[in-house]
């Protein structure tokens, strides 16, 4: 979970691989600070996680996210007859489309979507996790959404 949301905001295994080092030396020396009443663990976990992939980005001054060498590591098949070949080029061809959408939204914006849709998160757990209030995490997901909408609604109509 750690590796995957890394991997995800920061586009590059190798960051992602030193990111969940870093957040779980991070949880080994301030797991006495965990406060189950606050929050799950998870939810713990994925904001340490965001934080530092925040970090990282700052301190080296890297651009922003791209997804263009996700593959399809990130989209996979939601059921057993997208295995059909015909189902897979159409599944590879959505994948693509979405990873070239997603260029287009900030590390803010991103980020909630990252941990909404790839992580699964609740509303709730996706404010605690980036430690942004719940309407917030509902205004940004639907600004996402509705740029990934037009971008992919863009990309529909370029022959």
């Amino acid at each position: 979970m750690v590796f995957k949301t890394a991997y995800l905001i920061l586009d590059d295994a190798q960051r992602a691989e030193d990111i969940l080092q870093e957040v779980f030396i991070k949880v080994h020396k301030s797991l006495e600070t965990f406060d189950s009443q606050k929050g799950r663990l998870s939810t713990w976990l994925y904001r340490i996680t965001v934080n530092q992939c925040i970090s990282e980005r700052r301190n080296r001054h890297l651009p922003s996210v791209s997804l263009e060498n996700l593959g399809d590591e990130g989209f996979e098949p939601a059921a057993a007859d997208c295995q059909r070949p015909d189902n897979l080029a159409l599944k590879q061809e959505e994948s693509e489309k979405i990873q070239q959408a997603m260029k287009a939204l900030d590390r803010k914006h991103r980020a909630v979507l990252v941990l909404r849709y790839f992580d699964d998160l609740s509303y709730e757990e996706v404010a605690q996790a980036l430690d942004i209030p719940l309407g917030t995490v509902k205004s940004r997901l639907n600004t996402a959404i509705r740029i990934l909408r037009a971008e992919l609604m863009e990309g529909r109509n370029t022959p």
